[in-house]
């Protein structure tokens, strides 16, 4: 039997997390969720599999990290995604809640984790956490104080 091209080829060795799986009952609606929550991050679907219930999400040049995956019973999850500054997290929260998203904590200085951190979670429709984090934000203003 003949191996296929595509198996032949090298592929680098793994090292940290390969990908995260969020499981949903809608991939459809949980597309519809992350795809714009994540963008202001750098992500992007980088494979789209309708058909069995799949879409994966990476960053640029990059394999997919983030796996949506429809199941009949889904798991919670929570996943931190680093951002790269304070405006990618406040872009991350406001996409998040414009795409239905429930805010658990709007973007703000976390001295509780550093006294750089800059940080917003949101609950996506499944209840699954996700939160954009920055860990070199230089001003400890927090998002409402910089809007208002």
């Amino acid at each position: 039997m003949a191996v296929p091209a595509w198996k032949l080829e090298a592929v680098a060795p793994a090292r940290g997390i390969d990908h995260v799986t969020i499981t949903t009952r809608d991939c459809r609606a949980a597309k519809r969720f992350y795809e714009p929550t994540l963008r202001p991050l750098g992500f992007a679907i980088v494979f789209d599999w309708p058909a069995r219930g799949r879409a994966y999400l990476g960053l640029p040049s990059q394999q997919s990290s983030l796996w949506i995956v429809q199941r009949s019973h889904p798991g919670r999850v929570s996943v931190s995604l680093a951002a790269e500054d304070r405006e990618a997290v406040d872009a991350f929260y406001a996409a998040a809640l414009a795409a239905g998203g429930q805010a658990v904590s709007t973007p703000g200085h976390r001295p509780e984790y550093t006294a750089r951190t800059y940080a917003a979670e949101v609950l996506d429709p499944d209840g699954n956490t996700l939160e954009a984090i920055c860990w070199r934000a230089d001003e400890p203003l927090s998002w409402a104080e910089r809007a208002a």
